[in-house]
């Protein structure tokens, strides 16, 4: 027997919490017990379940918290490549792209290159992202050319 504790902070929600919630409600998993506790100063929704009652939904809500930091790895990465370029075609792009069309670029390109092979582990064994800059680069002019 095990337990499985959710915990949601309040100021500072994760991109995957509303639909780790939303997916709670949608198969109906109701919490054993729930309420708000503080870790480090911060205030969380905490809910708790027993890990039988969760049983292969654990393994869907591990899968969505996964692809949400492995989006956020590489959305990182993505905009540390961009910024710290000094490809001249790259550059100019960058530079006079307006904010908003330079989000919606980068979250094409992190579309297009959320795959396996974007992703690898560093010399501890933790999650990193692998990405060639170059091909960054390349695609981003290419995304850019084409109107996107």
């Amino acid at each position: 027997m095990y337990s499985v504790f959710l915990a949601f902070s309040k100021e500072q929600p994760d991109p995957e919490d509303e639909a780790i919630k939303a997916y709670l409600d949608t198969h109906e998993l109701i919490p054993k017990a729930q309420g708000t506790d503080k870790f480090e100063d911060q205030e969380f929704d905490v809910m708790y379940f027993g890990g039988c009652y969760l049983g292969k939904h654990h393994q869907v809500i591990e899968d969505m918290q996964r692809k949400a930091v492995e989006r956020g790895l590489l959305t990182v990465e993505i905009e540390r490549i961009l910024q710290e370029t000094t490809a001249p075609g790259t550059r100019r792009v960058a530079d006079k792209t307006p904010e908003s069309q330079m989000q919606a670029l980068i979250a094409n390109l992190v579309q297009e290159f959320y795959q396996n092979a974007s992703f690898g582990a560093n010399e501890e064994g933790y999650l990193k992202v692998t990405l060639e800059p170059a091909v960054i680069q390349q695609r981003l002019l290419e995304l850019v050319g084409n109107g996107v």
